[in-house]
């Protein structure tokens, strides 16, 4: 008889710590996360704090949280941290037990691997009773995001001349010349005015002369960037290396021209993340926020084409209002491409392009 109260009295204790728990599993109970900075780049070593607060009396006895991350982000070696990663995502899970009135801080230490936009997302937090015998879930979402920025190519090692602009890295470049700027004289070639004629260096050379034009580069460059890894492209890029390097050479130009007082702009036929049908078109300015937001449309930007690359320009050739210094970043130049920007040519815009190709290692350039 004594063993049958026994059992009966156990039983009611372990319902009543049951429904004890489960009603004040998650009262009084906090959870946040954020990052110690919203922006960093490529490379940057950055900090997650993660922070969660029983304010009450009765203790949590074991309290699972688990969230989600877009791969890119690597997390360092932490006890009680479990991590599966997938090809997109990479899931964690943490178990925590709170005494009353406490407080528990962690400090996660992250390597920012990849480009793009990392929002915290929701996280799942599930607890329960001493035993295990029943649990609430509850899920909460949470606020911030960071942005990892490309991490720019270092354009100090390169030849940047402020009136070519982009130096070394031309491939081709169509010149538009200055009638006000003369750097000498030279030949006269069939097809040159008259008025340019110089009848003294003519006279002392015995053949006809004409004044040398030099270019123009006004410190105001606008930067396309094709996501097409060859012309046929469907939608998504088949071969990335090469405008992922078309990437980070635009935010190294962007931000070595911006800190030399120079202007920039930018755009590209590839979609944003969330942002799928925006024509992407920053117009050419400077400033720190100028940099800063050329930078975010980098990180944001996908390897999907909104549109040919041939269209994007042709919408742009009739959107621009200013002759520009104009830089292409391509994997490839076809005769309809050569044709649209001979065109961008005849309304007096100076074009440069330079081929993307797999350099690591280097440039690959042909110059004419």
């Amino acid at each position: 008889m004594d063993a049958y109260w026994m059992l009966l009295l156990a039983a009611l204790v372990i319902g009543f710590q049951s429904f004890i728990f489960r009603k004040t599993a998650f009262r009084k109970l906090s959870y946040s996360r954020s990052f110690q900075v919203s922006s960093c780049y490529e490379g940057d070593k950055i900090e997650l704090m993660e922070t969660i607060e029983n304010r009450k009396a009765l203790p949590v006895p074991w309290l699972r949280v688990e969230s989600r991350f877009r791969t890119g982000l690597l997390f360092g070696s932490q006890l009680n941290l479990d991590i599966s990663e997938g090809q997109h995502s990479q899931n964690h899970k943490s178990f925590f037990s709170l005494m009353p009135w406490t407080k528990i801080v962690r400090r996660h230490q992250i390597t920012a691997v990849r480009r793009g936009m990392y929002k915290l997302g929701t996280v799942t937090m599930t607890s329960g009773d001493l035993l295990g015998l029943s649990s609430m879930v509850r899920s909460q979402a949470l606020e911030g995001e960071l942005t990892v920025y490309p991490n720019p190519i270092d354009m100090h090692n390169m030849e940047l001349p402020v009136r070519s602009w982009i130096g070394d890295l031309v491939v081709r470049r169509w010149i538009m010349e200055d009638p006000f700027l003369q750097s000498g004289v030279r030949a006269y070639r069939s097809g040159d005015p008259l008025k340019d004629i110089h009848w003294k260096a003519s006279a002392k050379a015995g053949s006809l002369q004409v004044h040398q034009r030099d270019t123009t580069a006004d410190g105001r460059v606008l930067i396309y960037l094709n996501v097409e890894d060859h012309e046929q492209m469907w939608t998504h890029a088949t071969k990335p290396e090469p405008i992922e390097y078309g990437i980070r050479l635009t935010a190294g130009i962007v931000v070595h021209l911006l800190s030399q007082g120079m202007e920039a702009g930018f755009g590209t036929n590839g979609t944003l993340e969330e942002e799928p049908e925006t024509h992407v078109s920053i117009p050419v300015t400077g400033g720190k926020n100028h940099q800063e937001q050329i930078l975010s449309t980098l990180a944001r930007l996908e390897l999907t084409r909104r549109m040919s690359f041939h269209d994007y320009l042709a919408a742009e050739l009739e959107r621009l209002e200013e002759a520009r210094d104009i830089l292409i970043l391509s994997t490839y130049i076809s005769p309809r491409l050569e044709e649209m920007l001979s065109r961008f040519v005849s309304r007096g815009h100076t074009v440069t392009i330079h081929i993307l190709d797999q350099q690591a290692d280097g440039d690959q350039e042909e110059s004419a």
